[in-house]
């Protein structure tokens, strides 16, 4: 009889924890699924055609592929850096506006501090002003600047995710400024997207539709940086490409709400030193899938 009990009191714990080891994970892979988007991925041609309006002789068009990634649906907003960092320093306050006024190293640093609250392995070893990339860790990071415009067109090919002209009405950018103003100053008639509102400010994540991944505000709002250094693309197919492997100058990518149309562009390339701040460069993150 007590055999009989002790068999099914083992039985009955080793379920319990079964159960309890099944809901943990459950949560986890809820949390991952309700604060990001799973992007599968996918083969794309990054930079631009040489017919596109505007583009830099640095969006050399070449194939890319890219593997599957979590990425968040908006930029990090000031209450969650405020929460990791007890800091906020951006030029507009709102809790659920984006955060701005933030280095790449702030960056990097938000993304390590996000992942050990968060019980994760920290992605980035960081030696002063040196960035080491742990590409195995399970934490967050920035994107590649190859993930975000494969993020950011959603498998379009145009200038825009939306349309071949996105209007204010689509992404918080200086809307007096639409998509080929700079031919038709005096003559609108052949603009798809007319002047517009110029807001003159951040807008809360998410104020506007998002892409066809479920991304909000890829275009507009604040610029995202990205991991890597900037360089010259090649005109080689890559795979899972992460940028040269030093530089002087770090990549942010979207335009911000006081960009012209033109330089939100989902392949317009824009440079800074990674310790410097402006008011209009924030971040979003992403997480191996």
């Amino acid at each position: 009889m007590w055999k009989n009990f002790i068999k099914f009191l083992v039985i009955f714990l080793i379920a319990c924890g079964k159960t309890e080891s099944s809901q943990q994970n459950t949560k986890n892979i809820n949390e991952v699924n309700q604060n990001f988007v799973l992007l599968k991925g996918g083969t794309f041609q990054m930079g631009s055609p040489e017919s596109e309006a505007w583009r830099g002789t640095d969006e050399v068009q070449h194939s890319v592929h890219v593997n599957d990634f979590y990425m968040s649906k908006y930029e990090v907003t000031q209450a969650e850096y405020q929460e990791i960092t007890s800091q906020n320093p951006s030029n507009f306050s709102g809790k659920n506006l984006p955060v701005e006024n933030v280095s790449w190293l702030d960056a990097v640093k938000y993304c390590n501090a996000r992942s050990i609250k968060e019980g994760l392995e920290p992605v980035y070893i960081i030696k002063e002003d040196r960035v080491e990339w742990n590409q195995k860790a399970n934490g967050y990071r920035l994107p590649t600047e190859a993930e975000w415009e494969y993020a950011c067109r959603a498998g379009t090919t145009g200038p825009f995710n939306t349309q071949s002209s996105i209007s204010p009405d689509e992404a918080n950018y200086y809307g007096h400024y639409p998509y080929m103003i700079e031919e038709n100053y005096f003559s609108q008639e052949n603009l798809e997207t007319k002047p517009g509102k110029y807001r003159e400010t951040t807008v809360e994540v998410g104020s506007f539709s998002p892409n066809s991944f479920g991304l909000y505000d890829m275009h507009g709002n604040v610029a995202e940086w990205v991991w890597d250094y900037y360089g010259d693309y090649g005109n080689e197919a890559k795979d899972n490409p992460i940028g040269p492997s030093s530089g002087t100058l770090k990549v942010y990518r979207g335009g911000g709400w006081n960009d012209f149309a033109k330089n939100i562009r989902s392949a317009y390339r824009a440079t800074l030193a990674q310790d410097k701040r402006i008011f209009n460069i924030g971040f979003r993150v992403v997480r191996n899938a």
